[in-house]
């Protein structure tokens, strides 16, 4: 009673002091609102967002009703976006019908009167988006700085699975989000939150209801019971991109509805959702999955010719890894089946990411490997959710190999990339492994160290500076600059990639050293740069590429920073200046570590005689920090800007 009764006054402090959830009903201090006081950067802000869905049985059917009524109070001209509205409903198999459409504008004048403008049918339009699915279309007229806009509206279906999740966040702040779920007892739903948001209301109350069966004369009365959620989140700050931040629909706050089964009276339970091993079996025996795994005459004449001369089973993987990857393109798309014979796929050349990786598995499998499929989500698709046995949360597939006591996942869609690195797409949380009677999760992370280490030697001498700086670069250090290097020309792809100067830097030559696919990419470049002969240089030491401000630009993050992976970034500096010639002005040793060794910088400086010695290091060792971590690693990146701004002063004579 005493937690009804705080919830109750929660509904009624909301609504009597925030604000009316009548449409057209606009408070006055929401139309002279100039600046919302707990985001002033907000170009906009959910005033509130009330949505239901309730489950029921109507003429002769049960129907799944979802109503919705957003408020949004536009706050500068980048916010006029938020006039924008594009209502999505399927249009094939059992479709959903969009109802009930209003939309308005108010805007208060210089004289103290209220412009109202309303959305009419000519200006909505609707737009097919694909074979099964259209939306409408339309922009709320009047809005402008100042506006309070809103609208309204229905979206019914028959189907019981198109149940509407909610998104509590936004890309804007939200005062208000609200959520009511109505759903029968013959109805079974899986419930998931996802977010670091808590609720700020929560119930699930009991209520009674009547439906009509039958038609005609035949119908009869059944009472039943049924569960009613509610919830709601007061006060949600806004999700804003920044770096390191995976897919944002992994930390916007919301709610998750899967129907699990039905239990009709009188009738047995029809079961939705099956187990992880009942989808591994499907996948299994699919015509275009597992099913497709079949060997070849074609196939085992490629993996012939691949392996010759392999000596080991790590050979023959390798080997047809960079044979298949070298000879197959991408066509930058996912997916987890193959809806085409393996052999076909190879001729062709080219194919999505399933279908590439599909036939890996199968000529694996040729050379006498232990191969199988893994099916993933990639990170701009979202984090698997385990307590939901569907297939549709996966949208890749990768192989995984067994070599002996050790495993591999290979990713065989880019030819620049060594087998022993997933792309970063790859790398969000678990996989699944496609293998008979099994449910193993794989965990998707690179077995290799991502390092970078560079030695530069620099002298001052009367037309500047000369110097050296070599570099071994590891794991995605080693891909990303092989990647993004024009070997064409060498010398300025180098200055522009490696180097943070950009006056009076020239790069003489550049000798690549080693670059060994599944190894290091190293290199020696040669390099000066110009000064005038002046009796006082003002020199930067940290000469190679580095951010020159902080990375994290917000004062708090309510979701999670997630690196791609751990890294370690050394940089070793020697400058010597010539006789006559003084070091006048040398920065300070700094060494700053995160708590529990989650990562660390340093800066070392020792002075030997006309030789300086600066040691740089920034190491992360963990890939995820909570948001109550964020304060000490926004601190530390601080640290990095401040140190890599000092600059040496050096001297003639003193």
């Amino acid at each position: 009673m005493k937690f009804a009764l705080i919830i109750l006054f929660v509904f009624i402090s909301f609504n009597a002091s925030a604000q009316s959830l009548e449409f057209g009903d606009i408070p006055q201090q929401q139309l002279e609102m100039e600046v919302y006081e707990k985001d002033s950067t907000a170009e906009a802000v959910v005033l509130f967002d009330v949505g239901e869905t309730v489950v029921d049985y109507y003429s002769g059917s049960f129907r799944v009703s979802f109503k919705r009524h957003r408020r949004v109070k536009i706050l500068t001209d980048e916010g006029l976006d938020y006039a924008d509205v594009q209502l999505n409903y399927r249009t094939s198999g059992i479709e959903q019908e969009l109802s009930d459409i209003k939309a308005e504008s108010y805007t208060l004048t210089e004289n103290g009167k209220v412009e109202k403008e309303s959305v009419g049918r000519r200006d909505r339009f609707t737009e097919k988006l694909s074979d099964n699915q259209s939306a409408v279309k339309f922009t709320i007229p009047g809005a402008r700085k100042g506006s309070v806009i809103e609208f309204s509206y229905e979206l019914t279906t028959e189907d019981p699975f198109s149940f509407p999740d909610w998104y509590f966040q936004s890309s804007i702040p939200v005062i208000w989000s609200q959520y009511t779920a109505k759903i029968p007892e013959w109805f079974y739903y899986l419930t998931f939150k996802k977010g670091y948001q808590e609720y700020y209301v929560y119930e699930q109350n009991r209520y009674t209801d009547r439906v009509r069966f039958g038609y005609g004369t035949n119908t009869s009365n059944l009472d039943y019971r049924g569960i009613e959620y509610v919830m709601a989140m007061k006060d949600v700050p806004a999700i804003k991109e920044e770096l390191f931040m995976k897919a944002s629909i992994d930390y916007l706050a919301h709610t998750e509805f899967q129907l699990s089964r039905i239990q009709m009276p009188g009738r047995e339970a029809e079961h939705y959702i099956e187990s992880w091993a009942d989808q591994v079996d499907f996948l299994v025996n699919d015509v275009d999955f597992g099913e497709r795994l079949t060997s070849s005459s074609r196939l085992i004449s490629e993996v012939s010719t691949a392996i010759e001369g392999s000596e080991s089973g790590l050979d023959k993987m390798i080997n047809i890894y960079n044979h298949l990857s070298g000879v197959m393109e991408w066509d930058e798309t996912y997916g987890i089946y193959a809806f085409e014979e393996l052999d076909d796929i190879f001729d062709e050349g080219t194919g999505d990411g399933a279908e590439i990786n599909l036939l890996l598995v199968q000529m694996l499998r040729e050379a006498g490997l232990d191969a199988y499929p893994l099916v993933l989500s990639t990170r701009e698709h979202g984090e698997i959710i385990k307590d939901y046995p569907i297939l549709n949360q996966f949208n890749h597939t990768i192989a995984y190999v067994k070599i002996d006591d050790q495993t591999f996942l290979l990713d065989a869609k880019n030819q620049r990339r060594p087998y022993n690195l997933l792309p970063i797409s790859a790398l969000n949380g678990e996989g699944l492994l496609v293998k008979a009677d099994t449910v193993q999760w794989v965990s998707l992370k690179n077995n290799v160290n991502h390092n970078v280490i560079k030695s530069i030697e620099i002298e001052l001498d009367s037309a500047g500076f000369s110097g050296t700086m070599e570099a071994k670069n590891f794991g995605y250090y080693a891909y990303q600059l092989r990647d993004d290097l024009d070997f064409t020309d060498l010398n300025n792809s180098f200055k522009e990639l490696e180097f943070d100067i950009e006056e009076g830097l020239e790069v003489d030559s550049v000798q690549i050293t080693n670059d060994k696919l599944d190894e290091s990419f190293d290199y020696k470049a040669y390099f000066r740069i110009n000064k005038q002969d002046t009796d006082i240089h003002y020199f930067n030491p940290m000469i190679t590429e580095y951010f020159e401000s902080n990375p994290f630009k917000l004062d708090d993050r309510t979701f999670p920073v997630d690196y791609s992976y751990t890294f370690d970034e050394m940089v070793i500096l020697n400058l010597t200046i010539p006789e006559g010639w003084t070091f006048d002005e040398i920065p300070q040793s700094v060494l700053h570590r995160l708590p529990r060794r989650a990562g660390e910088f340093r800066r070392i400086i020792q002075q030997d005689g006309n030789k300086l010695t600066l040691n740089y290091r920034l190491r992360i060792t963990k890939e995820r920090f909570n948001p109550n971590e964020y304060g000490v690693l926004k601190e530390l990146y601080q640290k990095v800007v401040d140190s890599v701004s000092e600059q040496i002063v050096i001297k003639k004579g003193g």
